[in-house]
């Protein structure tokens, strides 16, 4: 049903999981997590703890907290094995749902202490009364709000069952948008944003 011990890996997947634990700096994750999400994301299989132990040559604690971590960030599904302690693990293979994932989990992780740290700045007497200081807080507040709201758009697109259908009209408006000069948008907004 599953291997319980060391598998055997292409050479295509060993690199992969080697690539995918070199990038995960750029994620804000750490290798082992990046590792573990890949080699479970390249067997086509579930595999439990020991499998990936001897596969990826880490401690049994580093998989656990890094399996935890895959859980909580929804990249991986715990499958329990009935009558039994051990459990088996599978990684979220849609690719869309994934990224989303990440943006939401990144997003949580770095803009929205960000955010909440400007709020409480801003509220603050001594910076209120400094309009230098007050608008810096603010400009830095207004691409905040603005990301956020390309998330809050974005996130919903991508775990969408039609998101085919999505991508097409995010595409057309991204021709329509995209500046003829490339320097403006002028002409090309409806009116109304004008």
């Amino acid at each position: 049903m599953y291997p319980e011990k060391s598998i055997s890996l292409t050479p295509a997947q060993r690199q992969l999981i080697d690539v995918w634990g070199k990038l995960a700096y750029s994620w804000g994750v750490g290798p082992t997590m990046a590792q573990i999400f890949a080699l479970l994301y390249v067997y086509p299989e579930p595999l439990d703890t020991d499998t990936m132990i001897e596969t990826l040559g880490i401690s049994r604690g580093n998989v656990s907290i890094n399996l935890r971590k895959l859980l909580e960030w929804g990249l991986i599904h715990k499958i329990d094995i009935p009558s039994s302690r051990r459990s088996l693990y599978t990684a979220e293979k849609d690719v869309w749902i994934i990224a989303a994932n990440i943006v939401r989990k990144r997003f949580e992780r770095e803009i929205a202490p960000i955010n909440e740290l400007l709020n409480d700045l801003l509220q603050r007497e001594d910076v209120r009364k400094d309009p230098h200081t007050l608008n810096s807080l603010q400009q830095i507040q207004e691409v905040l709000s603005a990301v956020n709201l390309v998330t809050q758009l974005a996130l919903p697109v991508m775990v969408t069952a039609d998101r085919e259908h999505m991508i097409k009209i995010l595409e057309y408006w991204r021709r329509r948008l995209a500046p003829s000069d490339g320097n403006s948008l002028s002409g090309l907004l409806p009116s109304d944003f004008e």
